[in-house]
């Protein structure tokens, strides 16, 4: 009939839509002041999010107009690296050289090499291993010591595996929790993280006091901070 409009489709939370030339993740949020768009890390979905449910079909409008950014950044998007035998990799801002070492089950770490044995997957799980290790054991230091000087004392520090997150605290049960592949990072930008969720202990937000906290803590993270926004989407490419 002449005069009517044709609706929009309606749109659900968590729906995935196919747009051609990608796909769109629907997301709602309600601490969410804007509409906004982002590629999933780990997936390299395109993910929008929107305050409200009835949002939605504006976001949906939003992201399509934005398909020539979401084709660049996903095809920026690094493919997964192994852990190779001859190979370098970052670590604490210097660079490990990796060497295969017959079947030693266990990865060692001499000067700057880094050996391990096994064959493809294996060699590249006892690297990982090893990292993991040695990124708990900064985390844990460091955090406890940020800790310490907010007068917070048995604070449990933890690793994950997330990608497109750096670290979480939960202040009521003094967790912290961070990104493994930080150890890959370079020493300054791995010690920020701990005193940023260090300092949630005290402001579970991003508020002018939270931040004034990071500097007494850390000093000036600017630099830091710059770096995993420009620099540090490459590191989730090692690893599972």
């Amino acid at each position: 009939m002449l005069g009517l409009k044709r609706a929009k489709p309606a749109y659900e939370a968590g729906q995935v839509i196919d747009c051609g030339d990608f796909r769109l993740r629907l997301k709602v949020n309600a601490r969410a002041r804007r509409i906004s768009l982002r590629i999933d890390n780990k997936t390299g979905e395109a993910v929008v999010t929107a305050p409200r449910a009835r949002d939605l079909a504006q976001a949906v409008d939003f992201a399509l107009s934005r398909a020539q950014w979401i084709s660049e950044h996903q095809a920026a998007r690094p493919d997964r690296l192994l852990f190779t035998p001859d190979s370098d990799i970052p670590y604490l801002g210097a660079q490990l050289r990796l060497v295969h070492s017959g079947n030693a089950a266990a990865a060692r770490m001499v000067g700057g090499v880094l050996t391990a044995g096994g064959e493809g997957e294996a060699f590249h799980r006892r690297i990982e291993r090893f990292l993991r290790k040695e990124a708990l054991e900064f985390a844990q230091t460091h955090t406890e010591i940020y800790a310490q000087r907010l007068g917070y004392a048995d604070v449990k520090v933890s690793l994950f595996d997330a990608k497109g997150r750096w670290g979480s605290c939960t202040p009521g049960r003094k967790a912290i929790r961070l990104s493994w592949r930080l150890i890959l990072a370079p020493e300054p930008v791995f010690a920020y993280v701990c005193a940023h969720e260090a300092a949630h202990l005290r402001h579970p937000d991003h508020s002018d006091r939270f931040w004034a906290e990071v500097v007494g803590l850390y000093g000036d993270y600017r630099t830091a901070r710059r770096w995993l926004k420009t620099e540090g989407v490459q590191l989730f490419a090692y690893g599972a």
